[in-house]
């Protein structure tokens, strides 16, 4: 599905432990588009996060979900992402940056139309998202707190 898309508006930037076995983190951003009707999450490249997560909505299975969302798996994990992408914004962790607006692109890697309405949105679209601010990205990064590569 490669494709880019862009946008501007409130971003909401948060570190993720992604894997309890291995203790990996990454950075997510949160954003939306169509007034808000879907929900658009992606991965902010961390040189040397050789751990970072692929594909998002299969991060969002593997955090696992009992029946508190309805519609097939991947619209189950849909709802994951989209519930960790609101949330983060209405409880915020530490370090958590949000800004009122700030320019933005996204590889999406994945389309996802859920069954109804979660968290005010009807559809999520996960990949990989470039912040235009420069600054803002390098803050972003520095979310990553654990050693990335191991030294040689």
């Amino acid at each position: 599905m490669a494709q880019n898309l862009k946008g501007q508006g409130r971003v909401t930037i948060f570190p993720v432990l992604h894997d309890w076995e291995t203790g990996s983190q990454c950075v997510l951003a949160y954003t939306t588009t169509d007034g808000g009707l879907t929900a658009v999450l992606g991965v902010i490249p961390v040189e040397g996060n050789v751990h970072e997560p692929g594909d998002l909505v299969s991060l969002g299975a593997r955090h696992g979900f009992i029946g508190e969302w309805k519609g097939t798996h991947e619209q189950r994990s849909g709802c994951w992402l989209a519930c960790t992408g609101a949330g983060s914004r209405t409880v915020r962790k530490p370090g958590t940056i949000d800004v009122p607006t700030t320019a933005w692109s996204l590889d999406v890697v994945r389309a996802v139309d859920l069954e109804g309405t979660y968290y005010g949105h009807r559809r999520v679209l996960a990949g990989r998202m470039t912040l235009e601010d420069g600054q803002l990205a390098d803050q972003a990064r520095a979310l990553v707190t654990r050693t990335l590569v191991a030294a040689a």
